[in-house]
C-alpha cells in the first residue's frame, strides 16, 4: 500500500490496519455474514480488485455488472464534462460501497478513479439480486444502501445550493473527519487522500478559492494543515453557519 495513501490516526489505529478497515464496518458485512453464509453457503463476493493511482473502476455509460466494496484506499466518483473536466461527486472511503447507482438505468452514471493504490471486493449484480430474493436481510441491507446513497446525494447538494464557501468547505472537512470516526479512526487528525484541485471540484469551487479559504482557517486556529496533514482544531468552529468573513 503506497504510503502517501495512509490516513494520520490514533496510533493504535493506525498500526492495525492503515488504511484497510475490519469487515465489521464495511457496508457488505450483512451480506457477507448473514445466516445462509454461516450455514456453508457460498460468499456473495466473488472477487478481489487490485486498482493502481488513476485506474478506473468503471467508467460513466458501461453496464452495470457488479457493486463494489472499498476494501482499502480511496476513490472519486465524478460525472463526466463536455469538455473532459469532470465534476467530483463523491468521495469513497474504505468500507464504502461503489456501483450502486446502476441499479437505476443498467449504466454506471459517473466514472470510479483510484486515488492511490486501491483494493475493492466485487459482488456481481445478478449474484446480489438472487441473494436479495432468496435472504430478506439482504435485500433489506441493499435497499439501505441505496437509500442511504440517496439521502447523501441530496444532502450534498442542498449543501452547495444553500451554504457559503466558507461554510461549504469547513462542514465538508468536518464531515470526513465524521466519516473517519466511525471507521475506527481519529475523527480530528487525518491524511486528505484527494488533492485540492477535486476537493475544489466537489466543493464548486475553483482550486484558488479553496486554497484561500484554508489558509484563512489556519490563520484562525481553526486547522493546521502540512501538505495533506490535516488537524481540525476547532470543528465547532468549522461547522458554524458563519464561517470565516
Amino acid at each position: 500500500m503506497d504510503p502517501s495513501a495512509l490516513p494520520v490516526s490514533q496510533p493504535a489505529a493506525h498500526e492495525a490496519s492503515c488504511t484497510q478497515v475490519a469487515c465489521g464496518v464495511c457496508a457488505f458485512n450483512p451480506l457477507c455474514h448473514s445466516p445462509t453464509a454461516s450455514m456453508g453457503a457460498p460468499s456473495p463476493v466473488e472477487s478481489r480488485r487490485r486498482l493502481a493511482p488513476g485506474e478506473c473502476l468503471y467508467r460513466a455509460r458501461s453496464p452495470h455488472a457488479s457493486i463494489y466494496a472499498v476494501r482499502a484506499g480511496f476513490l472519486k466518483a465524478s460525472v463526466p464534462g463536455a469538455c473532459g473536466a469532470g465534476q467530483v461527486v463523491r468521495f469513497l472511503l474504505p468500507g464504502d460501497v461503489a456501483g450502486l447507482e446502476g441499479y437505476a438505468g443498467g449504466v454506471h452514471e459517473t466514472d470510479a478513479v483510484a486515488l492511490g493504490d486501491c483494493e475493492v471486493c466485487e459482488i456481481p449484480a445478478y449474484r446480489a439480486e438472487i441473494l436479495s430474493d432468496f435472504n430478506p436481510r439482504i435485500g433489506a441491507q441493499l435497499r439501505r444502501l441505496l437509500a442511504q446513497e440517496l439521502v447523501a446525494a441530496r444532502a450534498s447538494a442542498a449543501s452547495l445550493a444553500s451554504r457559503d464557501v466558507h461554510e461549504r468547505i469547513g462542514r465538508f472537512l468536518v464531515d470526513l473527519g465524521r466519516r473517519w470516526r466511525g471507521r475506527g479512526y481519529s475523527a480530528t487528525r487525518f491524511r486528505l487522500p484527494m488533492s485540492r484541485r477535486d476537493i475544489a471540484s466537489y466543493l464548486g469551487l475553483t482550486p484558488e478559492t479553496l486554497s484561500r479559504a484554508l489558509s484563512g482557517f489556519q490563520a484562525r486556529g481553526w486547522i493546521r494543515l502540512k501538505g495533506r496533514e490535516l488537524d481540525l482544531l476547532e470543528p465547532a468552529a468549522l461547522a458554524s453557519p458563519t464561517g470565516a468573513r
